[in-house]
């Protein structure tokens, strides 16, 4: 259905969420007003309450509607692979693959945080929290006999925490150098996300150094 033949009632909705996206990006929640949300969507002000009852509520509807887990999930669960390792290297590529491009998401986010204490983000996991769970138990179905006993709500929280790590911190350092900043960072995120940063210690119990070890 194209956009010509949506309802009008829909029509507006999608308008106003739009305008107010590409305010509240530009100008932050509080440098915004319901008023030029309604100017930028060609309505009166009037209109917009019609379908929207405060700015909260028209925050949280562009928060859900902007947000990429509609993206995301659907990505997590094509990734494939015959190990562990694969496994959430794809599945990290994918999301990766989701969200880039989207730098308007980490202003909303910020929002989300610094306005709201989260109180949406929280809504969305709740709603999302079986299908992460399920998430979860695939990570370890290449090679259950490698997986250590973590709950599964455990698991799936580093894993995103894995995800949130590399995703700031290549905006954070998106041009900044040397470059090893970005070369393999993914590989690298996701070797440390599955063996940690410490050597494996020897079979008499003693931590080796690459060099001591060759």
């Amino acid at each position: 259905m194209s956009e010509e033949t949506l309802p009008r009632g829909i029509q507006t909705r999608t308008a106003i969420l739009q305008a107010a996206h590409d305010l509240f990006v530009k100008q932050g929640y509080h440098g915004t007003a319901m008023r030029q949300i309604a100017r930028r969507a060609g309505i009166a002000l009037g209109g917009l309450y019609n379908h929207f009852p405060s700015k909260e509520a028209v925050f949280e509807a562009v928060f859900l509607a902007y947000h990429p887990y509609q993206q995301v999930l659907p990505s997590i669960q094509q990734a494939q692979g015959g190990t562990i390792e694969d496994w959430v290297r794809d599945a990290l590529i994918r999301m990766d693959d989701a969200v880039r491009g989207r730098p308007d998401f980490l202003n909303l986010m910020f929002i989300e945080f610094v306005e709201f204490k989260s109180v949406h983000t929280q809504q969305l996991i709740n709603t999302l929290l079986p299908t992460g769970l399920h998430i979860a138990q695939r990570l370890s179905l290449p090679e259950p006999e490698k997986m250590r006993p973590i709950p599964p709500p455990v698991l799936m929280r580093s894993f995103l925490g894995i995800f949130l790590a590399y995703y700031l911190t290549e905006i954070i350092f998106a041009t900044a150098n040397p470059p090893e900043f970005h070369q393999n960072a993914l590989q690298d995120f996701v070797d440390i996300y599955l063996h940690g940063i410490l050597i494996p210690a020897s079979p008499g119990g003693d931590s080796q150094t690459p060099a001591q070890s060759g």
